[in-house]
C-alpha cells in the first residue's frame, strides 16, 4: 500500500530527487529547522494544551498559555535554528509567536463557537478502487459547531 501525505507530495513537487532519497530509498538526511518552522511548532503546541485543557474543563487563561509557549520556546530552543535575516533576533520571533497567541485568544475566547471533537486526528482517505494508493494526514482540531456542521 503506498501512503501520500502533503508533506510528501510537496517534497516531490520541490524536487523528485529528494522525495526518491527520502522516501524510496530512505536515506536519512540532516535537517535544518528554520525560526519560522520553530515558531509555528511553539504556537501550534500551545493551540493545541489550549483545546485539550478546555476538554478536560479546565479554561486556560492567557496569562497561562503565553507561560506555557513562552517555556516550550525556552525547553527547545537551540543555536542551530537559523534565522535568515541578520536583523531579527530570536527575540522578535518569540514577540510573534506571543502576539499571535494573544490576538487568537481574545478574538475566540470563551471558545464556544463549537465543540472540539478531536485534535491532531490521523485520517487516510483511499485514493482508488483497490486501496492501494491512500492519502493520510492529520486534522489539528477538529469542530462541530452550533449547527451541526465539521
Amino acid at each position: 500500500m503506498t501512503v501520500y501525505s502533503h508533506s510528501r507530495l510537496s517534497c516531490y513537487e520541490q524536487c523528485p530527487q529528494k522525495f526518491k532519497l527520502q522516501y524510496i530509498e530512505k536515506i536519512e538526511t540532516e535537517e535544518e529547522q528554520t525560526v519560522e518552522a520553530f515558531l509555528g511548532i511553539r504556537v501550534h503546541e500551545a493551540l493545541e494544551k489550549l483545546y485539550r485543557d478546555l476538554q478536560h474543563q479546565k479554561a486556560d487563561s492567557v496569562e497561562e498559555l503565553l507561560t506555557f509557549f513562552s517555556s516550550e520556546w525556552d525547553a527547545n530552543w537551540t543555536e542551530d535554528i537559523i534565522i535568515v535575516s541578520d536583523e531579527y533576533r530570536p527575540e522578535n520571533y518569540l514577540s510573534m509567536g506571543r502576539k499571535y497567541l494573544s490576538d487568537y485568544y481574545t478574538r475566540y475566547h470563551p471558545f464556544d463557537q463549537g465543540k472540539t471533537v478531536a485534535l491532531e486526528e490521523l485520517i487516510r482517505i483511499t485514493l482508488d478502487a483497490e486501496g492501494k494508493y491512500k492519502l493520510q494526514g492529520y486534522i489539528d482540531r477538529l469542530t462541530e459547531t452550533r449547527d451541526g456542521y465539521y
